[in-house]
């Protein structure tokens, strides 16, 4: 991906190299994530002979199987990358949020069932564990979304980055920004935590990368989170709701 003007993930988000131990590590036993949803990743790539308008046509023959499942998922995203500043739409993820575990297995017949693998060939990679770090929700179909898959540094957990995300959400609050902010974390991989931030536009974001940037307190929290964590370079993509 072509670097953009200025990440909100690289302006606090992206660690370096390094090893740090810390005594805290034993608050990880105590202090935990309050999870409110689970969520499901599908990475897909379209099949060679098949278009944009193949996965728009299946769309509604997915919706109709869901809303019939007694035990339908939450909601229901399809997501493509911005690549170069251009949206791609050779590759996509296909994102389930649900709070029942058995909706995944159904899912999974479903698209079996409608042969969607005709269409894309997709791989079951991610399984979550998340919850909203602000309360304010960006209401619209279509959003901004930018990922990032991060690593604790050794003796770091959610435990340490919880006094570090509650100084962030009062900087955010206290500055009336525009943003969602998701965290997750997998169980296959308890060091590893995926970041989420939510904007309602690509010029929403960039204006809020200014503003964010212009406030001291963004030096100290990018300070205090490249202590603790590793994160891959960030993923943006254009995020749609169809459920």
């Amino acid at each position: 991906m072509k670097p953009l003007i200025a990440l909100f993930s690289l302006t606090f988000l992206i660690g370096c190299g390094g090893d740090s131990t810390n005594p805290n590590l034993s608050l990880s036993n105590f202090i935990k994530p309050d999870y409110t949803f689970n969520e499901s990743i599908l990475k897909c790539n379209l099949a060679p002979d098949q278009t944009l308008s193949s996965v728009e046509r299946f769309i509604p023959k997915l919706l109709d199987n869901l809303l019939q499942m007694k035990d339908r998922p939450d909601e229901l995203y399809f997501l493509f990358p911005i690549i170069d500043e251009q949206t791609e739409t050779q590759i996509f993820e296909i994102l389930f949020k649900y709070s029942n575990l058995l909706t995944l297995d159904s899912l999974s017949l479903i698209l079996a069932e409608l042969k969607f693998d005709d269409i894309a060939e997709c791989i079951d990679t991610s399984f979550h564990k998340s919850l909203r770090l602000t309360n304010q929700t960006i209401n619209s179909p279509s959003v901004i979304a930018e990922i990032l898959e991060c690593k604790y540094k050794a003796g770091y957990s959610y435990a340490t980055m919880k006094l570090v995300i509650e100084q962030l959400t009062d900087a955010l609050k206290n500055n009336n920004f525009s943003i969602d902010i998701l965290y997750s974390e997998s169980e296959m991989l308890p060091t590893s935590f995926q970041w989420t931030n939510i904007f309602s536009s690509m010029e929403s974001r960039d204006d809020f990368v200014k503003s964010w940037q212009a406030l001291k307190i963004s030096e100290e929290i990018q300070g205090l989170l490249l202590e603790q964590s590793n994160c891959q370079a960030s993923g943006v993509y254009r995020k749609y709701q169809l459920l």
